[in-house]
């Protein structure tokens, strides 16, 4: 589990209205009710200059924005007014415009104080899954408070370890899940295999976890199976990095290679999006296998069309006799963004179709417009609770319903097969 408390002493959370935003409305630079921000921030003495890194997220866009630098300003207007009341401001930069002016009333805005003082401010679009997630890492999605602020940071809970990790990076926070208790026994099995494949990785981390059953829990076996080998995956990788960073980036005439450099950073960066998702599938195969499910993984459907599984098999799907609602299809992503839209457009006919993914706090929004495109999310059920409403966790499949859903399909056909036969 993942403590934020760890990486911040307190944040505030505050839903911005048409005076923080609108060019029309306000030129001051400034969010109004900052008065609230004085638990977070002090009582200041002049003008505090607050290091800060900023961004707008938005689901729409195809990348999430890095951060940029720059700084708020933290004051008593009337400090030289000693008769009057303090009136704080936080100001912002007018380089920080780009952010604040993509931002709508109705949009909310983090504003978190990291362990060494600095300010983290992020705005979320309104409705968003980003917005959602923000909520649900910092435990504020019930709240209808038009600004919230703690610093009581050991109230906060614990969190899911993947997905905090990938919500944290984006607010520049590096999470190191790294076991060094694992490393000598990762280097033991692979010797100097220096990228062991993805299917013996997932096999030794499945070897590693004790007291799971993927028959009686299947849900909770593929979430351990897949915290473990991720651990062990971020513990290799630093080791790899170290051993690079250690020989150093040099080109042939023994000065610095950037491109080198740039090129192995990329590297990285690639090599954990692809492996992320394929060890999913193998995983979840490990699952499908221990139930005695049949399947498919990759089979080409309709011309490139290859859904990540195909229940029963590829000879049933391509067999024009055989009852479409007895066939079923599986995507997998770990994270969803707008990517699971190209699960719509696999295995034609299969109308209704399963996508199984290990985010949380997914948005109602997104859910509805799934729940539209006839999409049945699959989620592992300790992660319904995380950040998913009622009306969402009522709607959401484990993945035990959903291995009783094939089973179920499979029944039928058989059963279809012997009315046939008879």
């Amino acid at each position: 589990m993942i403590n934020i408390r760890d990486y911040f002493q307190g944040f505030a959370v505050k839903v911005l209205a048409d005076v923080d935003v609108n060019k029309l409305s306000s030129n001051q630079h400034e969010f109004n009710g900052s008065k609230g921000f004085r638990e977070l921030l002090g009582t200041p003495v002049g003008k505090s200059h607050l290091p800060t890194k900023m961004a707008y997220l938005d689901d729409d866009l195809e990348e999430m924005p890095e951060l940029f630098e720059t700084s708020l300003t933290w004051y008593d207007s009337r400090e030289n007014h000693p008769t009057r009341g303090a009136e704080y401001r936080l100001l912002y930069l007018s380089e920080a415009e780009e952010v604040i002016y993509r931002s709508e009333a109705g949009d909310t805005l983090f504003l978190a104080k990291e362990k060494n003082g600095s300010l983290i401010l992020v705005i979320a679009k309104q409705g968003s899954t980003i917005l959602r997630q923000l909520q649900w890492i910092f435990d504020v999605q019930h709240t209808n408070e038009t600004l919230f602020v703690t610093t009581d940071m050991d109230a906060q809970p614990g969190r899911e370890e993947m997905a905090s990790e990938e919500l944290l990076a984006l607010l520049g926070i590096e999470v190191d899940l790294t076991d060094d208790n694992l490393l000598d026994s990762i280097l033991l099995r692979f010797n100097e295999t220096l990228w062991p494949s993805t299917l013996d990785f997932a096999r030794y981390a499945r070897s590693l976890v004790k007291h799971v059953d993927p028959v009686e829990d299947p849900d909770g076996a593929l979430l351990r199976w897949v915290s473990m080998e991720h651990r062990m995956f971020r513990t290799l990788e630093k080791h790899r990095i170290s051993e690079s960073i250690a020989n150093g980036f040099y080109d042939a005439s023994g000065g610095v290679d950037v491109e080198g450099f740039l090129k192995f950073s990329k590297s990285v960066h690639g090599r954990r999006s692809v492996r992320a998702g394929l060890s999913l599938e193998e995983h979840i195969s490990a699952v499908l296998r221990s139930n005695d499910i049949r399947y498919v993984k990759k089979a080409k459907t309709e011309g490139k069309k290859e859904p990540d599984f195909l229940f029963p098999s590829k000879v049933a799907y391509d067999d024009p006799t055989f009852p479409p609602p007895c066939l079923t299809m599986l995507g997998s992503k770990t994270t969803l963004k707008d990517r699971w839209r190209q699960v719509l457009n696999e295995a034609d006919r299969i109308p209704n179709k399963h996508l199984l993914t290990l985010q949380p706090a997914v948005s109602e929004d997104q859910t509805a417009e799934m729940r539209a495109e006839r999409l049945q999310l699959v989620v592992p059920r300790e992660l319904h609770s995380q950040g998913f409403s009622p009306a969402q966790q009522y709607w959401l499949m484990g993945l035990d319903d959903f291995l009783i859903e094939v089973k179920t399909r499979e029944g039928r056909a058989l059963a279809g097969k012997a009315v046939i036969h008879g």
